[in-house]
């Protein structure tokens, strides 16, 4: 049988290869623009991880904290010598050149931006540290080490020349008359007073503390106690005694007007030691900032007659270490009888057990929160204006130390405070010198004042070296060489962590008792 031809027509032959070249064509067309497509991508998105991390340049530096964001953004954008691009066409090259400029922009700016930071620094420092604050014919450095201190202080008491440099030592009193007329130039005040009106780090510009100060004498050792602890991201509450000469209370009045986080209680309360008047004024300047500003962390009460034995930044690195719990005395051993009702049939509230301990306290935001609007707080605070004999002693360390009340960072443990040496429950918001403390037995170089110490220039040798962050009491009329060289190692001691020449440890903070044991 004869096969049959099959052959394809030659016409048909050529239309069939040109249809398989233009297949060909259009995928080679596809492939070749899916590559195009491919590398633009790979641009776009390496361009757009260095603009993530450059676009920060662009912004103007503030501060020195934005000076070290600068550094650490900075730090990821490096020149690298591989090859991102292996083909060798010259989109390739051309897009790897404009890499190798942008980077270079980079490390223009990193350095523009870095001599920024320095100006900066160097303008902080010129503004606030450069002019030391020394004590006027006083030489504190050997005060604190424990020399001259007999020295100076008959020469103030007897208001004669200093043997040194024959100078007078008796500082010249700033009078309410003399505040009233330099806070008229709020701007010249804060200027001459030489007010820190700067943030200075990050970490403390995000931790701001709430102050209230209790003043009934004596403007001057207030404004400096202001002064000494002022910064602008804080926040403070003054209370100025009904008993108070009204000079006074319109001085304080007008040093507020100075500055947006300062104000005085319209309300003054006729303040008598060991009544609920010493405790109402705290509890109105807590009510006040509570409205006033939701930022800040922690609160202080402090009196006219203390001053701080620790830097604002080392008080915001003591209360971090806290985290959340609350810094107050407490006593049961040494409270008998402060708290009796006379009428049996109401008990102390919510089975509390009343502990005795000082009104100076170092409390988180929780903690007020508590004081203010818990139905429970109220209470107890009730109960206590007719039952006990010193409420304002009672008040807060009970709330810190009745586990069932649920007061925020109020301590679990055993009520009773210790010594330093003890970490348990040592108490660090206040230095006190009591005559008849069973925990501690310092040597007065002052003198007696109702059982405490008033602080003298013998005393700063220990004071120096004290862990608590504020120190009571002082007589400025009396010993004004004692607050004058606390305020100059206050502001040598900030002047040199603002530098980087001074650090501050808080681990022995982080461990103590009340802090691991807080509810």
């Amino acid at each position: 049988m004869a096969r049959e031809n099959h052959a394809v027509p030659r016409q048909y032959t050529k239309q069939l290869y040109l249809n398989k070249t233009i297949s060909n064509t259009r995928i080679f067309g596809l492939k070749f623009i899916k590559y195009v497509f491919f590398l633009v991508l790979i641009y776009i998105l390496q361009f757009t991880s260095i603009f993530l991390h450059t676009n920060y340049l662009l912004k103007p530096c503030e501060n020195v904290g934005d000076i070290l964001k600068l550094k650490q953004n900075i730090a990821h954008i490096q020149p690298q010598n591989q090859v991102l691009f292996h083909d060798t066409s010259n989109l390739s090259n051309v897009m790897l050149n404009n890499k190798i400029q942008l980077i270079k922009r980079a490390s223009d700016l990193k350095t523009d931006m870095t001599s920024s930071g320095r100006a900066h620094r160097d303008h902080i420092y010129k503004k606030f540290f450069k002019v030391p604050k020394n004590m006027k014919n006083v030489n504190c450095k050997r005060i604190f080490n424990g020399n001259d201190t007999g020295k100076y202080k008959r020469a103030f008491k007897n208001n004669v020349t200093n043997n040194v440099n024959n100078s007078n030592i008796k500082p010249e009193e700033v009078t309410p008359e003399d505040y009233i007329t330099m806070a008229r130039d709020c701007s010249a005040f804060i200027g001459n007073r030489r007010y820190i009106t700067h943030h200075l780090t990050e970490e403390e510009r995000d931790f701001p503390i709430a102050y209230s100060i209790l003043m009934y004498t004596n403007v001057e050792q207030t404004e400096r106690l202001l002064r000494a602890i002022y910064r602008p991201q804080n926040v403070y509450c003054l209370h100025v005694d009904a008993k108070t000469d009204d000079k006074i209370y319109k001085a304080l009045t007008d040093i507020s007007k100075c500055f947006e986080n300062v104000f005085v209680l319209n309300e003054r309360i006729n303040v008598t030691w060991g009544e609920i008047s010493v405790l109402e004024p705290e509890l109105m300047c807590m009510k006040a900032l509570w409205k006033r500003n939701k930022l800040w962390k922690y609160f202080i009460n402090l009196t006219g007659q203390e001053f701080p034995l620790k830097t604002n930044s080392e008080i915001v690195k003591i209360l971090k270490a806290y985290n959340g719990s609350n810094d107050v005395e407490a006593t049961i051993a040494d409270f008998k009888d402060r708290c009796m009702t006379s009428n049996p049939t109401l008990p102390p509230p919510y089975g509390i057990k009343v502990t005795k301990g000082a009104v100076h306290v170092a409390v988180s935001r929780g903690f007020v929160d508590f004081c203010l609007h818990d139905k429970k707080a109220q209470e107890i605070l009730s109960w206590m204006r007719f039952s006990c004999k010193i409420p304002d002693e009672a008040f807060f360390t009970t709330l810190n130390h009745n586990r069932q009340l649920g007061v925020p960072g109020s301590y679990k443990g055993y009520p009773e405070t210790t010594k330093m040496s003890d970490r348990r429950k040592p108490y660090l918001a206040r230095f006190k010198n009591r005559i008849h403390s069973k925990l501690h037995h310092w040597v007065c170089k002052g003198r007696y004042v109702r059982g405490m110490c008033v602080l003298s220039i013998g005393d700063l040798p220990l004071l120096a070296k004290r862990p608590e962050l504020f120190a009571n009491k002082f007589h400025l009329e009396d010993e004004p060489v004692t607050i004058g060289c606390l305020e100059e190692l206050m502001f040598n001691r900030t002047r040199d962590e603002y530098l980087g020449k001074r650090t501050f440890d808080t681990k022995w903070h982080s461990m103590l008792g009340f802090v691991l044991g807080k509810l």
